[in-house]
């Protein structure tokens, strides 16, 4: 007897509307529908309220949770890790050691209330590092993206030298005779001096970038920044 298999995914299918509709052929003529807008005040999400004008990492003190490092930001948190993580590692050994001497004892309790207090001051000490960590991000990914361009712009120059310098080592080849009738030509003359005025500008521009440049900021990195430091802020 043949079993069918159900296969469950770890994430909800999507609406078969939205199915039907985004397609590639939608998307490429534009009519596909567009995002939902962005949630405004309070959203539900598994199963918690949360609000968006509330901060990314929420206070300790606002979930009841008694704080056991210092609030504020003029503290040294490698410091705090440090100790918070001794602290798990002390506790953890006086629970082994209360488990083999009276497994039955109340103490035991308390012991693993003591653990579970250290570890969500722990976890939340590091989340606290995320905002840092965000635009840390940002800034690697804005560095990565320039040094592209920067590639990509310097093989377009190679290619563009490359094409001149054959063009104008042909023009260079062609006799004298046909040079004057090749100039008569005015789209052909056009075409002449402009192979020429490339050439002497490729040549220019190698000689300017010997000399010491300063890289402008896009402004459009400098506006992820600011908005990056103030979120960190």
């Amino acid at each position: 007897m043949n079993e069918r298999t159900n296969l469950v995914s770890s994430f909800p299918s999507p609406p078969i509307h939205y199915i039907s509709q985004y397609t590639d052929k939608n998307v490429e003529d534009g009519i596909a529908l567009p995002p939902p807008a962005p949630i405004q005040g309070t959203y539900t999400m598994f199963g918690a309220q949360y609000s968006t004008d509330e901060p990314i990492v929420q206070p300790l003190e606002s979930q009841c949770i008694r704080r056991l490092y210092p609030s504020g930001a003029n503290f040294d948190r490698k410091q705090e890790l440090k100790k918070l993580n001794h602290s798990i590692v002390a506790n953890f050994l006086d629970l082994v050691e209360l488990l083999i001497r009276c497994p039955s004892s109340p103490e035991r309790e308390r012991k693993i209330e003591d653990l579970n207090l250290l570890f969500i001051n722990f976890h939340h000490l590091i989340n606290e590092y995320r905002p840092h960590q965000a635009r840390e991000t940002l800034k690697l990914m804005l560095d990565v993206q320039c040094q592209q361009r920067l590639n990509m712009v310097n093989r377009f120059q190679e290619q563009s030298k490359l094409v001149a310098n054959k063009l104008v080592s042909c023009l260079e080849g062609i006799p004298e005779n046909l040079e004057v009738s090749f100039m008569k030509d005015p789209s052909l003359s056009r075409i002449w001096n402009q192979c020429f005025q490339c050439h002497d500008d490729l040549e220019s521009q190698d000689v300017a970038e010997q000399k010491p440049n300063v890289r402008k900021a896009n402004p459009s990195d400098l506006l992820l920044c600011r908005m990056a430091d103030e979120m960190n802020g």
